[in-house]
C-alpha cells in the first residue's frame, strides 16, 4: 500500500449532524471548559483535568496543524449552530505497520444522543480508507461502560487488560485494549 499524501491525513469529516474538523486557537475557550469538565476528564489518560487557559492553549497549540503528525484531535462541531462538543482523533499512529489508537470525548450535556456514534463511524471510516490503517485499537478504562459499549457496537474484539497501565489520582489503573481490524469488517 502507498504511503498516504501527508496533506490528507487528517482533513475535515463531514456526517448528517456534524463536522469534524481540527482545532484552532479559537478553541481555547472550549478546551478550557471542555477538559476542565471532571464528568469529561474521568476516563482521559491525561494528569489532572485542565485548570488554566493557559493549559488549554497548550493542549489545542499541540494539536495545531496535525499534517505528517502521528496523531491529531478534531473538534466535533454540530452543524446546528456550531457548537462544539467534544473532540476524537488518532493517536500513535505506527505507518509501518498500518495502525494507530483512536479516543475521543464529549460533553455530558450531548451524551447518549448518538453524537458519538456518528462521529467514531466517520472516524473509523476514514482511519480504514483515508489513512490506510489495518488495525485501530482503544485504551479503555474497565469502569468507562458508555465506551466499551461503543466499541462493541463497531465491532471491537478485546484484546486484553493492561494491569495498572495508567497512573492518575495517586494509584495505577488497570485499562482494557480493544482493536478493530480492517479483517474484521468483510466479517460483519
Amino acid at each position: 500500500m502507498s504511503p498516504v499524501d501527508q496533506s490528507r491525513d487528517f482533513p475535515p469529516l463531514d456526517t448528517e449532524r456534524l463536522t469534524l474538523r481540527n482545532l484552532t486557537l479559537d478553541d481555547i475557550d472550549f478546551a478550557f471548559r471542555h477538559f476542565g469538565d471532571p464528568d469529561v476528564h474521568r476516563y482521559l489518560l491525561d494528569d489532572d483535568p485542565v485548570t488554566s487557559r493557559d493549559q488549554a492553549e497548550e493542549i489545542v497549540k499541540f494539536y495545531l496543524q496535525p499534517g505528517g503528525k502521528s496523531y491529531n484531535r478534531w473538534a466535533i462541531e454540530r452543524k446546528a449552530g456550531g457548537v462544539l462538543m467534544g473532540t476524537c482523533g488518532y493517536h500513535n499512529w505506527n505507518k509501518r505497520d498500518s495502525r494507530a489508537e483512536i479516543g475521543y470525548d464529549l460533553s455530558p450535556e450531548y451524551w447518549g444522543q448518538g453524537y458519538m456514534t456518528e462521529a467514531l463511524r466517520e472516524e473509523l471510516r476514514h482511519g480504514f480508507e483515508g489513512m490506510g490503517l489495518n488495525r485501530i485499537q482503544a485504551v479503555v478504562h474497565p469502569d468507562n461502560s458508555r465506551s466499551i459499549s461503543l466499541f462493541e457496537k463497531f465491532g471491537f474484539g478485546k484484546d486484553g487488560l493492561l494491569r495498572q497501565y495508567h497512573y492518575s489520582t495517586g494509584e495505577h489503573h488497570d485499562h482494557l485494549l480493544y482493536a478493530l481490524l480492517r479483517q474484521d469488517l468483510t466479517a460483519q
